[in-house]
């Protein structure tokens, strides 16, 4: 009877402990700790022993220490778990200085809170919203012990640097035009031209003003007062460097809209080459041209005083840009939209006179008042001063009044007499930002002249000429309003 009851006995202790080792187990399974309070590597080692399942979520928090939980919920029936543990993640550190930021890790290292080895400092990046040294990103992961941050280097300064040169006129005379005409109807300019190339090729941006109309000999060609030149110049004066072209001038409508319908499907054969000043519709005209090279963008507007006593057709006023203020306002406020550098060529000014006129001054000074960086000026055929002019916004424009003769049949020494100007354009952005500076321009005087007597026309620097003595006067000219200019007796490139 004894071994009977002892037999229960130990039966009933075998069954209370197999009951509440259920019970435990059960109560595991339904009843979850209270851990608010409790550290990550607690909650850690407590995951690891059960089988619960946690969903963790990170958050800033001031109330508690880094790394602990401050709130716990029961996941509904929606959620793949248990429960859920709200863990700080500790301050929000946005706002904070790398200075404060250092010393608010320096604190958790301190506190035992977090491994130095887990405090990660990405490579810092520039940012154009974050303040130099502030966190652009910072990744606080209390499971994994890890924080990982950027910081910002602040704006992005960035520099871009190109070259400009600009002549003036090509006034093809029929004298220039026929002593370079071959055995049928071409025309080739090189020859003319080819003393020029190391000082235009060079440049990333080559101004030139075609003053006469390119038309080509299907209408036939035709000289002063009323011109019409071969289509070969354009392409020879591009095989020397020069991408932009003025058409803009008191002869663009000599031949009429033929001509300048002719010329523009000429220029549109090359891809490389901008043009203003005239063309054959609305759409054209209120596109503003723009070139980029070495990551800076130029634009060029061109306008002329009038057209020697032709009225631009009504409703056709595309094919010749008279000057107006309000026109000129309008396309510069777009052309600084889509540009980083405004050029405007202004075909004005009285003939053969070496000083600018009154109008010329102001509107050299309504430009610069516009924000435009450079003025190319021509029309007098002479040489006039170069000036540096500060606009209303405290901006600098530079100004050639005019350039002269580039290529003609003229004769006379001032009319014979141009001149290459030669300046760098440097770009600096910060952030958004975009500033630009021109340096101080240097300029060539150039002659032009016929080697026989109205034929075998060259193109020299003038200090290589027969009349090189005359290179002093044209840096006094030159000089007259600004010493912002280094006349040269050739252009240099770095």
């Amino acid at each position: 009877m004894k071994e009977k009851l002892k037999s229960i006995k130990w039966l009933n202790v075998s069954l209370f402990v197999i009951i509440t080792i259920g019970l435990l187990y059960l109560a595991q399974l339904f009843i979850q700790p209270d851990m608010v309070g409790w550290d990550i590597e607690r909650v850690k080692h407590y995951d690891a022993g059960n089988d619960l399942s946690i969903q963790y979520d990170f958050e800033y928090s001031t109330d508690v220490e880094y790394g602990v939980v401050y709130n716990q919920e029961k996941c509904d029936q929606t959620q793949a778990c248990d429960v859920t543990l709200k863990i700080s993640k500790g301050k929000d550190v946005s706002q904070f200085s790398e200075k404060e930021l250092t010393q608010y890790l320096d604190e958790l290292v301190a506190k035992g809170l977090i491994n130095e080895e887990g405090i990660i400092f990405e490579e810092a990046t520039f940012s154009n919203e974050i303040e130099k040294g502030y966190p652009i990103t910072y990744v606080s992961n209390p499971y994994e012990s890890t924080i990982n941050i950027t910081l910002s280097k602040g704006l992005e300064t960035k520099v871009y640097q190109a070259t400009m040169v600009g002549v003036g006129d090509i006034l093809l005379h029929d004298t220039v035009y026929n002593s370079v005409k071959g055995s049928s109807d071409n025309y080739d300019f090189s020859s003319l031209l080819k003393e020029m190339m190391p000082y235009i090729e060079p440049a990333d941006f080559a101004f030139v003003n075609q003053e006469t109309n390119i038309g080509g000999t299907s209408i036939g060609l035709s000289s002063y007062p009323s011109f019409n030149s071969p289509y070969e110049i354009v392409s020879d004066l591009r095989d020397i460097g020069f991408n932009m072209f003025s058409r803009a001038n008191n002869h663009t409508l000599d031949r009429g809209e033929a001509a300048i319908v002719l010329a523009q499907q000429h220029f549109e054969t090359f891809d490389d080459i901008i043009t203003a000043g005239s063309t054959t519709s609305f759409e054209n005209r209120d596109t503003i041209p723009v070139i980029e090279m070495n990551g800076i963008t130029v634009s060029l507007l061109a306008y002329s005083y009038g057209f020697n006593g032709y009225i631009v057709p009504e409703g056709k006023e595309y094919l010749a840009n008279e000057f107006s203020y309000d026109t000129a306002r309008e396309d510069i406020k777009k052309a600084k939209q889509i540009s980083d550098v405004v050029v405007v060529s202004m075909h004005w000014g009285y003939e053969y006179q070496s000083l600018p006129a009154d109008i010329q001054l102001e509107q050299a000074q309504f430009l610069a008042d516009e924000g435009v960086h450079i003025v190319m000026g021509h029309h007098p055929h002479v040489i006039q001063p170069v000036d540096k002019l500060i606009g209303t916004n405290g901006n600098e424009t530079l100004v050639m009044y005019s350039l002269g003769n580039f290529v003609s049949g003229q004769t006379g020494l001032e009319k014979q007499v141009g001149g290459v100007v030669k300046f760098d354009i440097t770009k600096t952005t910060v952030g958004t930002e975009t500033f630009i500076e021109l340096s101080v321009p240097q300029f060539m005087p150039t002659y032009n002249y016929p080697a026989g007597r109205y034929t075998d026309y060259r193109l020299v620097p003038l200090i290589d000429s027969t009349q090189k003595n005359y290179f002093n006067e044209v840096k006094t000219l030159l000089e007259t309003y600004s010493d912002e200019v280094e006349v040269v007796e050739y252009i240099t490139y770095n």
